[in-house]
């Protein structure tokens, strides 16, 4: 049995990286339009950023508003090709702050801290628990990534380099460059008055896409959940368009009650308090809301789940903070010896040049 790590959008943010949709508009309302299509387009999404949080469902219910398939497939593609450059950008960006070998080190070892300490500081019993359990282990450790960057990759792949552990990051989404996919779970969701063919579907319903371009992460991701004794989730909202996700979740916590699932949310990650029985309510009611948010009766799985209070893991922005000062401080000291060295030399080899 392992413990798994589902990875989301708020893993890039922790890392600095601006990959919030919100981030993407801003340069994409900015954009050239090619159509009147696009031109419309872009005007209702710069007209309310906060409607448009979470652009697959906005999308989803902004179809109502466009005239047929071609004019739907023609807005998501259009977007989609501007956000995986803004994404690659990113990506490329954080990825040459993690080439210094000092920094990435740093980085290397709040990402071990974090993968060890994810269920610390809830509870005594849940310390306990997890201890028995061998959660901690890095050979047990699998990760399904849901993000289309690969930063957490390249980390990961350095952590494997000293922990014993071959399993690769499984992609649920594609990777940028490569069949990266986005859109809801299913049609129901999506509100349009004309009929969406197999272009439509495969456009803009994840499963349709992934089940004829790689059914094969889709397979492994199911049998990493279910092969898992303990799961941790950071940084996904678990919204309606992950929905078949948040079923396999729901299904694999019913399956056994030995089944622990750790969720950490910004909002209480960050939350402060002055009482352990303070922090124990605040994990309550978060509790609370995520059942009633999943349409889960209060009493069952209560006690599977848990939301850590005041703590946050994969601190990686504030480590590039810290060390990123102190490499430009080594680079800034290696010129100034170098010009140093060069100054000495010249004036001990001075007496060796011959004026003619």
């Amino acid at each position: 049995m392992s413990t798994l790590f589902l990875i989301g959008n708020g893993f890039d943010v922790n890392c600095g990286m601006k990959t919030k949709y919100t981030d993407v508009y801003d340069g994409y309302i900015k954009e050239a339009s090619s159509t009147d299509v696009i031109k419309t387009f872009k005007e209702n999404i710069s007209a309310d950023y906060k409607t448009w949080g979470d652009f697959e469902m906005s999308m989803a219910e902004y179809a109502k508003n466009l005239n047929s398939e071609s004019e739907f497939l023609e807005c998501i593609r259009d977007f989609a090709g501007y956000m995986e450059q803004h994404l690659l950008a990113e990506n490329e960006r954080v990825k040459q702050l993690l080439s210094d070998e000092s920094v990435l080190t740093a980085v290397v070892k709040e990402m071990e801290e974090s993968l060890k300490s994810f269920y610390t500081s809830i509870s005594h019993n849940i310390d306990k628990i997890m201890e028995q359990r061998n959660a901690t282990y890095f050979t047990g450790f699998r990760v399904i990534s849901f993000n289309y960057t690969d930063v957490f990759d390249v980390l990961w792949k350095e952590m494997l380099k000293h922990n014993k552990n071959n399993a690769s990051v499984t992609h649920i989404h594609g990777v940028l460059q490569d069949g990266p996919v986005f859109g809801v779970d299913n049609i129901s969701q999506i509100n349009t008055s004309y009929e969406l063919t197999r272009k439509g579907k495969r456009g803009f319903i994840k499963p349709v896409f992934n089940s004829e371009y790689d059914e094969h992460r889709v397979i492994e991701a199911k049998r990493r959940i279910k092969n898992s004794l303990t799961i941790c989730a950071f940084g996904m909202s678990f919204g309606d368009s992950d929905l078949s996700w948040r079923n396999e979740i729901i299904e694999w916590l019913k399956e056994d009650k030995e089944h622990h699932f750790f969720v950490y949310r910004y909002n209480i990650s960050n939350v402060k308090y002055y009482t352990v029985a303070e922090k124990l309510d605040i994990e309550d009611d978060a509790k609370i809301q995520l059942l009633l948010e999943w349409g889960i009766k209060d009493e069952e799985l209560f006690n599977q789940i848990h939301i850590p209070c005041g703590k946050n893991i994969f601190n990686v922005e504030t480590v590039l903070k810290e060390e990123l000062p102190k490499r430009d401080a080594k680079i800034e000291a290696d010129i100034k010896k170098k010009i140093e060295q060069g100054k000495k030399f010249v004036q001990e080899h001075a007496q060796d040049v011959v004026l003619t």
